[in-house]
């Protein structure tokens, strides 16, 4: 008997049901599909190959031969393909990709020297995301999909998510039942569009469709799908789960429908129930349709319930059964594909289905949180992914850090589930070195070095080693790609927001402080500015540097509205005019850096739908997102946030400018600025007609080194932070005050730096001679805080902080810096401290009080500031607290009680709070699945500070309450049971700002402390 690995047998359902290419006739070559693609890709040089067919296993290729004559054996056309590609990258240095190519080869092709060989060490190589359709090319034609498909082959996929023209199933489908063709093609959104009616979300927006642009999706569709079949790639396609429009059960006698509600001010479809006989014959319709459209495929694509939707009274595991048996009926041995997203899939659904035809492809295996997906999923067998953008934002960054250590790491421990690999950007063609080291990985037995994985990149990418080009590939290495964000995705571009001067990045569901090190950053574009000239011809070079200049543009408006906002508080015209003309001329020389290239012009996207009659949904969609209620009420506007040559200078900029100048205004005038209705500024423009530049119209290296130039000269490129130690100081004690200076000015080093600090009597000016670019540099004063009694817990103590600077050699500007350190009465010795948010503690008499800041204190964040007793929440006891007072920082602003086995260890188990929120009342919050985080509420809404709060435990059971009365009455939250509860808990007072990556500090105010120990502890 034939000994099949765990990993093999993982990946049966996707490699025995493939029907993936129909055995060749023996007259067929079957590497003819290869061969094509070479005549695509290397016209000059692909008779130079010869490709032939390897038997049986796992993929595989092997690349020998001579000197004009490569010999590639592999087990098919796609994997030939990539065995193409390793050998262009690693012997002849060059390199496609689907954000630009460089392949200067030689006339004649070098040998290939020692074999160069390579087997995929799991089935599965899965690309695309569910709305890639929409936000890389909804309008794109055959061409652009057929250099898709062959990038993908090169880079060693072997599974491909395709939605276009899937609408034409539907279309025949609603035929079937009781629809008119009017009432189905008015219930199919624009191309567009159609990803998030795929998913549950919408139906209609921009329709109806016409009968001519139904037939040219679906053989557009068709086309593709026969494409991959041809080169040994499996079409993966959606499946059916449920999706209806209004009114499907009254035309359809027997059938029941579950309402869905709406999903970002949409309304989403309805849901038929699987479980009825309706929803059988429905499935088996739609499978019936989809192949006589888009021939046999085993592979499909379907995630009950997305983002929010009701199952109402259907029990899930149940509805998955039904699901899966329509699929097995119609397509015996297919497999059910699924997305590991936030909490889906759900395990209960899981533990429902044969999982041996499931394969879960992961989104989020570089999330820090996420450690054991063998745990998670009861050994369902999933790919390792990313989602590696939001919207096609026109970002650089990865977690490469946590690819390379973990994908090796995960496959190879002893009961690993893990089958593949899922790389899903939201839109494809960007970040072409994400790509490239990610789909790598499916191809290396061994770890991989990043430190000579990014060296040899740099070599391959431009054609030659060139140290400027390694230097800034180091650079990247440690800023872009490894990047810090809790999403596990890159920050965007600030000048891309609805202009306001809190505006944390470019769109509400984004990263919202910075994923690495801005000011580091600039040292990758100096360098690769500094590449010699003759590897500077390239598309792939010219690409890589107007992608570089254009994010270190995008990096200032993280660093300049800040600067913004502080002249504005400061009420200083004059420096908010210079910072407001800085900003214009920044966004105006990204609109020029952005039209150096092809892939970051607004032209060809406007132009494909156009073509189909269609420009306006293709202009919502990188602006508005949808009408008014999604923009707005479901907060989508700008989700997209391309840094577009044409979209930022007609689009953003124009915004801006108006809004800075209202600013100004009403600074000179001294009066409130008026408030901007947004939507009704940017609705015109998604109706307007004007075209734009189809192909670049600046040179990339000319642009760049203005960029360069304007960058290292530009003023208020400062960063000022003061700290004091102690962090919280006592009454009338001594004191030390640092200002810290960073330069975030990558590109030039500081001249002089003064700082003069104010509010702690007279205190000399001190200064620093220089400060390196992106260097930092401290100054300290000596203070004495305020001596006597603290009229309350924690009193705030202002400062002012000025600093005068600029790049070297030019004129300094100054800027005001305006913030409190804290006064604090002592606390006893029977509370320990414990925060990750800044937080200092106070005392005055009965009362307590904890200022500080938080991001969250939800799932993956948890920054808190507390005073705690060990080992005092036990079996019997009672804690009580009044929370007097709690500063609205935000909605979800967190002022209680909180409890865990160790606090003062983040993750420990046993994490549970009850606390009083400005907006959502009473809250409490626990860990429900034991791994340390918080993960499930419950709340009584409409109450508010002052509130008592009590925490109760009798035997693993704890109940929060609470009484707005003093303690006349109380109320329950709710009775929870933590698993990994320890039997003696750390509990204490906390608060979290929770407000985001806005910064503003809150101070909570306790009283009424009963529960906890009277004496002092050790």
């Amino acid at each position: 008997m034939t000994d099949l690995s765990r990993r093999t047998l993982l990946g049966a359902a996707g490699t025995l049901g493939a029907g993936a290419m129909a055995p060749a006739r023996a007259e067929e070559d079957p590497m003819a599909p290869a061969r094509a693609a070479l005549g695509r890709l290397l016209p000059r040089h692909a008779d130079q190959f010869a490709l032939t067919r390897l038997d049986g296993g796992p993929d595989r290729f092997r690349v020998t031969g001579s000197a004009g004559r490569v010999e590639v054996a592999a087990t098919g056309p796609a994997t030939a393909l990539t065995g193409v590609h390793w050998y262009l990258k690693y012997r002849c240095g060059a390199h496609i990709s689907w954000a630009g190519r460089q392949t200067d080869l030689p006339a004649r092709l070098p040998a290939p020297g020692e074999p160069l060989a390579r087997e995929a060490t799991v089935p599965h190589r899965f690309a695309l995301n569910d709305t890639h359709d929409g936000y890389t090319a909804p309008y794109a034609d055959w061409a652009r999909w057929e250099r898709l498909i062959d990038v993908l082959a090169l880079h060693g996929c072997n599974e491909v998510l395709v939605t276009t023209g899937q609408e034409a199933v539907y279309h025949r489908l609603l035929r079937d039942f009781g629809y008119s063709d009017a009432e189905a093609r008015a219930w199919l959104p624009a191309p567009s569009h159609q990803p998030w009616w795929l998913l549950q979300n919408m139906s209609g927006y921009g329709g109806p469709l016409t009968p001519a642009l139904l037939a040219r999706r679906a053989a557009l569709g068709r086309r593709i799908t026969d494409r991959l079949r041809e080169l040994g790639m499996r079409p993966v396609l959606p499946g059916y789960f449920g999706t209806v429009p209004d009114g499907f059960a009254e035309r359809n006698p027997g059938a029941r429908t579950v309402p869905q509600g709406v999903w970002a001010g949409l309304r989403r479809p309805d849901w038929l129930d699987p479980r009825g006989e309706v929803f059988a014959r429905v499935a088996k319709a739609f499978y019936r349709h989809q192949e006589e459209l888009f021939g046999d495929v085993r592979h499909f694509k379907m995630d009950l319930l997305h983002e929010g939707g009701s199952a109402g009274d259907v029990p899930v595991a149940e509805a998955a059964r039904a699901v899966e048996a329509a699929l097995r009926s119609a397509r015996p041995g297919a497999t059910w594909v699924i997305l590991g997203w936030q909490d889906n899939p759900r395990r209960d659904l899981l533990d429902a289905l044969d999982r041996t035809g499931l394969l879960v492809v992961d989104g989020l295996s570089d999330l820090e949180t996420v450690t054991d997906r063998e745990k998670d999923w009861g050994g369902v067998p999933y790919a390792f992914g990313t989602i590696p953008n939001f919207g096609g934002r026109t970002t650089i960054g990865a977690k490469t850090h946590l690819w390379t250590e973990r994908f090796t790491a995960w496959r190879d421990r002893p009961g690993s589930a893990l089958a593949g690999t899922a790389y899903m950007p939201e839109a494809a063609e960007r970040d072409p070195a994400a790509l490239e080291l990610f789909t790598e990985l499916a191809w290396r037995r061994e770890p991989v070095d990043r430190t000579r994985w990014f060296e040899r990149y740099a070599d391959l990418r431009y054609g030659g080693r060139d140290p400027r080009a390694r230097e800034a590939f180091a650079v990247l290495r440690d800023t872009a790609y490894r990047i810090t964000s809790r999403d596990g995705r890159p920050h965007d571009s600030v000048f891309a927001a609805r202009p306001r001067l809190d505006a944390a990045s470019g769109t509400h569901y984004a990263t919202h402080s910075p994923a690495f090190d801005p000011a580091r950053f600039d040292a990758a574009f100096a360098a690769l500015l500094g590449v010699r000239e003759p590897l500077r011809r390239s598309d792939a070079y010219r690409h890589d540097l107007t992608d570089l200049g254009r994010q270190v543009l995008a990096n200032r408006s993280w660093q300049l509205i800040g600067r913004l906002r502080d002249a504005f508080a400061a009420q200083d015209p004059a420096a908010f005019r210079a910072l407001s003309r800085l900003w214009l001329r920044l966004m105006r020389l990204s609109d020029d850096m952005t039209g150096s290239h092809h892939a970051f012009l607004l032209g060809p996207w406007l132009a494909d739908a156009r073509r189909e009659g269609l420009e306006r949904t293709a202009r919502v969609l990188v602006t508005t997102w949808g009408d008014r209620p999604t923009a707005d009420g479901g907060r989508l506007a700008n989700y997209a946030n391309r840094d577009w040559s044409g979209l930022i200078a007609d689009f953003h900029l124009p915004q801006w400018r108006a809004y800075l100048d209202e600013l100004e205004d009403a600074l000179t005038q001294g009066r409130a600025p008026r408030a901007f209705d947004w939507y009704a500024v940017e609705e015109p423009w998604t109706y307007g007609t004007e075209t734009y530049p189809l192909r670049p119209f600046h040179d990339a290296h000319r642009t760049a080194t203005r960029v360069y130039e304007t960058l290292s000269r530009a003023p208020f490129q400062g960063a000022v932070t003061v700290s004091s130690t102690p962090a919280a100081l006592l009454p009338g004690a001594a004191a030390e005050v640092t200002a810290t200076f960073r330069n975030v000015n990558g590109l030039r080093a500081t001249g002089p730096v003064g700082l003069v600090l104010t509010g702690f009597g007279d205190q000399p000016p001190l200064g620093l001679p220089s400060v390196p670019a992106a260097g930092t540099g401290t100054v300290s004063w000596g203070v004495t805080a305020p001596a006597g009694p603290p009229a309350a817990p924690v009193v705030p103590l202002p400062y002012e902080l000025r600093a005068t600077y600029g790049p070297e050699g030019e004129a300094p500007v100054t800027s005001v810096h305006r913030g409190h350190l804290y006064l604090a009465g002592p606390l006893d010795r029977r509370w320990r401290t414990y925060t990750n948010s800044g937080a200092v503690f106070g005392r005055a008499g009965g009362r307590y009080a904890v200022n500080g800041g938080g991001q969250d204190l939800w799932k993956a964040t948890a920054e808190f500031g507390a005073l705690y007793q060990e080992g005092v929440l036990r079996d019997g006891a009672v804690l009580t607290v009044r929370v007097d007072s709690q500063d609205a920082t935000g909605p979800w602003a967190r002022a209680g009680i909180v409890a865990r086995n160790s606090l003062p260890t983040p993750g420990a188990a046993g994490f549970l709070n009850l606390a009083v929120t400005p907006l959502n009342g009473v809250v409490l919050s626990h860990d429900a699945n034991g791994d340390g985080t918080l993960d499930t509420y419950r709340r009584l809404t409409g109450v508010r500070a002052p509130v008592l709060l009590r925490l109760s435990r009798a035997g693993d059971a704890v109940t929060g309450s609470c009484s707005a009365d003093d303690g006349a009455t109380w109320r329950t939250v709710a009775t929870v049971r933590v698993p990994g509860a320890a039997a003696a808990q750390d509990a204490g007072l906390f608060m979290t700002a929770t407000n985001g990556a806005g910064g503003a500090r809150g101070t909570a105010v306790f009283s009424a402390v009963t529960g906890w120990r009277d004496t002092p502890g050790r």
